[in-house]
């Protein structure tokens, strides 16, 4: 799969049968909803179909990885100020890394679900 922000291969970082999707650029992360979900409950916050958000039609977010469809931007968080992007056909969530200064080559399963669950804990913040 190809980064749908530098068009780079994505890493694959794994864990059990759970993986995700890393960009080495950009560190931006792929994963698969029902993984994500899995995430979200080991951390005690909702499933991702009850955090809520909006759908900006506006946003050009990009292709997805998996299925080479349109993804849809998702804002959520204080005042809209957060998004990730989300395919309609696969489900599959993509979510920005940080700064470009601040990417590390490479990150485990631990450091990645940190990420996920730290933005997601400011998403579901109205």
């Amino acid at each position: 799969m190809d980064c749908p922000r530098c068009s780079l291969e994505l890493t694959e970082i794994t864990r059990d049968e759970a993986t995700l999707q890393r960009c080495s650029q950009c560190g931006g992360l792929w994963v698969d909803s029902a993984d994500l979900n899995r995430v979200l409950l080991h951390a005690n916050l909702p499933a991702l179909s009850a955090l809520g958000g909006y759908v900006n039609p506006d946003e050009i977010a990009g292709m997805c990885p998996a299925c080479n469809v349109d993804l849809v931007a998702v804002e959520g968080g204080d005042k809209r100020s957060l998004h990730y992007d989300t395919c309609e056909s696969c489900g599959g969530i993509w979510l920005e890394g940080p700064d470009e200064d601040d990417v590390a080559e490479t990150i485990d399963w631990k450091t990645a679900e940190k990420e996920i669950v730290g933005f997601y804990r400011l998403f579901r913040r109205k």
